[in-house]
């Protein structure tokens, strides 16, 4: 035998040197995966190392799982002998890799939209809505008059047959003239403004008096002159200086003339107990609109500043600094304006119970006078 013939034979291994050698090298032979690939099968593969795991356990999470069918092999190949093996180089097609991305994506349902995203919209349009309702209110009592003056109110006529509202007539009412906007009225709205007597300006005195009519027009405004020393101006809050009390009014010129005005005439005002005191004056309680002691006003049933109410319902500021009598007085009118209809339907049982005692006290006199003239018949 040559040695070139020597060199070509190849000694069988049994498959016990082949164990021995696969679990010292802890690889597999190169026989084994020859095996597999002619359909036997592999002998005690040897387990992954714990690295070779992470790795593996990495690259799944990384790169997502891609379902490819088998590409059908030719009917009609090259090579007849291997009809029977399987095609292991036939990969998918571009066009059939294409198809799950050119599908339309369906569109979003309505269910799909989160909670979060419908409140956050319900917020921006009520927060646009009320922006849009108090960017044309106006901005100062004057203002406020001057709408509510310059705008025709509208009256509707009874209901129709069918009771509907829109098939009713609505009849415009003109505009109110100057001279009817001057007039005293019914409805007068009164402040006062204060200065300190005594230790420290412990005692409150009167040094001014506004009042204003049910349109804001201005009846009365007036310095009064003190009864005593004044030991406490109190200008940062009440605005009086001691030159305007040098030119004002008698107290009791003052007082008179205020007690005319308010005689069987609705006050309104705020903390109207305070005003009254100073002007030494009674009112009846059933003629009396408080704004500090009207229940809806109040805040956990307590009583609300002048300035706070006519922030929270006219959307105005007031009180910035020295106080003006004048603006007090409209602003406390125009609180009442505004829930008039409501606050008199509070009024109405106690007016109601005070004109039936009245009525019983005449009805009673009445008959006294009756049983007078008989027995002096």
């Amino acid at each position: 035998m040559s040695d070139s013939e020597a060199k070509d034979i190849v000694l069988p291994i049994d498959s016990v040197t082949r164990k021995k050698r696969r679990k010292n090298k802890k690889t597999t032979d190169v026989d084994d995966i020859v095996d597999a690939l002619l359909g036997g099968e592999l002998e005690d593969a040897a387990a992954p190392s714990k690295k070779q795991r992470k790795k593996k356990k990495t690259a799944k999470k990384h790169t997502p799982a891609v379902e490819t069918e088998p590409a059908a092999s030719d009917s009609a190949s090259d090579n007849d002998d291997n009809d029977d093996v399987p095609d292991l180089y036939s990969w998918d097609t571009i066009e059939a890799e294409e198809e799950p991305a050119r599908q339309p994506a369906e569109p979003a349902s309505v269910d799909v939209i989160s909670e979060e995203e419908r409140k956050r919209t319900l917020q921006l349009a009520l927060a646009a809505a009320e922006a849009s309702e108090t960017s044309h209110e106006p901005k100062t009592p004057a203002e406020w008059f001057d709408k509510l003056n310059h705008e025709p109110a509208v009256i509707k006529s009874k209901l129709s047959a069918d009771g509907d509202l829109t098939s009713a007539k609505v009849r415009h009412k003109a505009e109110l003239p100057q001279e009817k906007r001057e007039m005293i009225g019914r409805y007068l709205a009164m402040d006062c403004e204060m200065v300190g007597a005594g230790f420290k300006g412990c005692r409150s005195m009167l040094a001014r008096v506004s009042i204003v009519n049910y349109y804001g027009h201005v009846v009365l405004d007036t310095f009064v002159k003190p009864t005593e020393p004044v030991t406490d101006y109190r200008t940062w809050i009440s605005g009086v200086r001691k030159s305007d009390l040098q030119t004002g009014r008698p107290f009791a010129e003052v007082q008179q003339q205020v007690a005319d005005l308010l005689k069987d005439r609705i006050l309104v005002g705020h903390a109207l107990k305070n005003d009254l005191a100073v002007l030494m004056l009674t009112h009846p309680p059933l003629l009396v609109r408080d704004t500090a002691k009207y229940p809806p006003f109040k805040e956990k049933k307590a009583s609300q500043s002048l300035r706070k109410l006519a922030a929270s319902i006219l959307h105005i500021t007031i009180q910035e600094g020295e106080h003006s009598s004048i603006v007090d007085a409209k602003t406390a009118m125009l609180l009442y304006r505004k829930v008039k209809t409501e606050w008199e339907q509070l009024v109405a049982p106690r007016k109601y119970k005070a004109q039936v005692v009245k009525a019983k006290t005449k009805e009673r006199f009445a008959r006294l006078r009756q049983e007078i003239k008989q027995q002096q018949n």
